[in-house]
């Protein structure tokens, strides 16, 4: 509790909000990082699906146009087999061809006044189907039965005849086929032979983009991946008009392409939108089956995207738990917290320590004043004291001088008692105890000497809140006076003179002494502040006043002048007074 209170509270304060601030800054630095991490993470998982996509069409579509090939053969060895009347041709008759050919199914479409049917099949439900509803292989029928060459921009085109990509049919939902559609002018009907994708898909699932994406999701199973490529029309729900819409559950309306969409939200509609207008992927939090999930939408172009007849990019969704985000941030907070409260206990400890010593040095220097200005009162009291003394005496000789009436004498002692008292009330004027009693002393000192001695000094109060010594403005004084002193000793007595000056202006204390007597020769001036230097021939002058001086005036970072012309030598000194007054 010592410790505390000796903290400054304030500064305390200001140092924690800036570590706090800059804690937080790094935090939020952090947590860019970390999800930027995440995001490189699904830009990876989406380069390796899009290669994947890309590695695996060319196979997926040497493979379907090699079914498209045997189906058409097919179709030619059916033509052959049959009837070119359908009239002339049963439902069974097409049962056993089928199995005879190696084809799952064959049907029979004739042209009707408004339309194009279905009217003979191995596949019951199949029979009676109408084809009006199916927009490009409606107008594939019409490019056959018109013996034209078939151009819808998908699917494979073959003299006479179309093939179609995986698709789900019509008639059952469920099953999803690929169809070969032939027709060469030589019967009244199409032909069209078709298989299931049971082969095809076991290929996909083996070595194309499901088996890419599986492994990329069980990798990474543990933060709850989410991989799939999606319909962005369906996902925009957008319909594209044509005279013959395509039917809703053929599979290239589907949503899902491939992969699993388990992480659904109303968000995807925007930002899928957004990554279609912008050609990038976005990223963005969402909430989903009851958790925050962190995903990302990426546009793929590219020729090899066989149920995209309307031209619009799918786009490959990628989902993760944002749990793991969570966490990583969770424990990133913990450290940078740790990191801070431990900083703040270390900072909070040399804060007190430098403020300790602080005090410390500050009570040592109060200290130090208090013992000198002790001393200073002390003999300040010893001189009121003798003063005390000398009063009783005076008034004693003053009441002799009434009693023998000697009132001349009186005047002239009263007088020079004036005088002295006047000399008295001009030191006590300095308001400065150690100034006081050092003038007290060089004021007899200059009058044993016949030196006339003056001093004048103002807002001398102003540096006891100085970390300035008073002692050593005693020394300093002092030192100059005596060097003073032994200049005027080499003058008449009528020219000996001295004067002090002492001030303090603009957070600056500025002390001058000056004194009558030879002028100190240029060459001599540089070198009158070294230790041991003196221009005094009587033996008597050790050489250090001066250099205590320079050393003193240093140690406060002020300066000092020397002015010596026309018999007046001058000493002028300047020490900053820094923050105290």
């Amino acid at each position: 509790m010592v410790l505390l209170k000796k903290i400054p509270l304030k500064t305390s304060l200001v140092f924690i909000l800036v570590l706090m601030t800059l804690s937080f800054i790094y935090y939020q630095h952090m947590k860019d990082i970390i999800i930027q991490n995440q995001m490189d993470r699904m830009l990876l998982l989406y380069n390796s699906v899009r290669m994947s996509l890309e590695q695996s069409a060319t196979g997926e579509k040497f493979v379907e146009d090699l079914i498209g090939q045997n189906l058409r053969t097919a179709a030619i060895a059916a033509k052959f087999k049959l009837d070119p009347d359908i009239g002339n041709i049963d439902n069974q008759e097409l049962v056993e061809l089928s199995r005879q050919l190696g084809v799952n199914h064959i049907t029979l479409f004739q042209r009707t006044a408004d339309d194009i049917v279905g009217v003979r099949s191995s596949d019951p439900k199949d029979l009676n189907v109408s084809s009006k509803g199916w927009d490009t292989i409606y107008k594939v029928f019409h490019q056959l039965f018109d013996l034209q060459d078939v151009d819808v921009g998908m699917g494979q085109a073959l003299p006479h005849y179309w093939s179609s990509p995986f698709d789900t049919a019509t008639s059952n939902p469920e099953s999803v086929n690929k169809w070969g559609y032939y027709y060469d002018g030589t019967t009244n009907y199409i032909i069209n032979p078709f298989v299931h994708n049971t082969d095809f898909r076991t290929y996909q699932s083996l070595t194309g983009i499901e088996d890419a994406i599986r492994r990329l999701t069980k990798e990474n199973e543990h933060i709850g991946l989410d991989i799939s490529v999606l319909n962005s029309d369906k996902l925009m729900n957008r319909q594209h008009l044509g005279l013959n819409p395509t039917p809703s559950n053929w599979y290239s309306e589907r949503l899902v392409l491939f992969g699993k969409y388990r992480y659904k939200s109303p968000d995807d509609k925007e930002f899928g939108q957004k990554a279609l207008e912008t050609k990038n992927t976005v990223f963005y939090t969402t909430i989903s089956e009851g958790k925050q999930v962190f995903k990302s939408l990426t546009p793929i172009h590219g020729d090899y995207i066989k149920y995209n007849a309307a031209g619009t990019p799918p786009l490959i969704e990628i989902s993760y738990d944002y749990t793991e985000i969570q966490q990583l941030l969770q424990k990133q907070f913990s450290n940078t917290l740790l990191f801070m409260l431990i900083c703040i206990g270390i900072s909070l400890a040399i804060i007190a320590s430098i403020f300790i010593l602080y005090n410390r040095n500050k009570e040592l220097a109060v200290q130090d004043v208090q013992d000198a200005y002790a001393g200073d009162i002390e003999t300040l009291f010893q001189s009121i004291r003798e003063q005390r003394h000398d009063f009783i005496n005076h008034i004693q000789t003053i009441n002799a001088f009434l009693t023998l009436k000697q009132y001349e004498e009186l005047h002239s002692y009263t007088k020079t008692l004036v005088d002295e008292i006047r000399v008295v009330n001009d030191l006590v004027n300095i308001n400065n105890p150690p100034l006081i009693a050092l003038f007290q002393a060089k004021l007899t000192q200059a009058e044993s000497k016949q030196i006339r001695f003056e001093y004048a000094f103002s807002q001398m109060e102003k540096v006891k809140l100085s970390p300035v010594k008073a002692t050593d403005i005693v020394r300093l004084l002092s030192n100059l006076i005596d060097n003073a002193f032994d200049a005027s000793m080499e003058l008449n007595p009528e020219n000996r003179f001295i004067r002090v000056e002492g001030e303090v202006v603009h957070h600056q204390l500025q002390l001058k002494v000056m004194n009558r007597g030879n002028p100190i020769a240029p060459d001599i001036q540089g070198k009158i502040f070294q230790p041991g230097f003196t221009s005094k021939q009587n033996g008597k002058n050790s050489g250090l006043g001066l250099h205590i001086v320079r050393q003193l005036v240093e140690r406060y970072h002020g300066s000092i002048q020397l002015k010596s012309e026309n018999g007046i030598t001058e000493f002028s000194i300047s020490i900053p007074l820094k923050g105290v007054l």
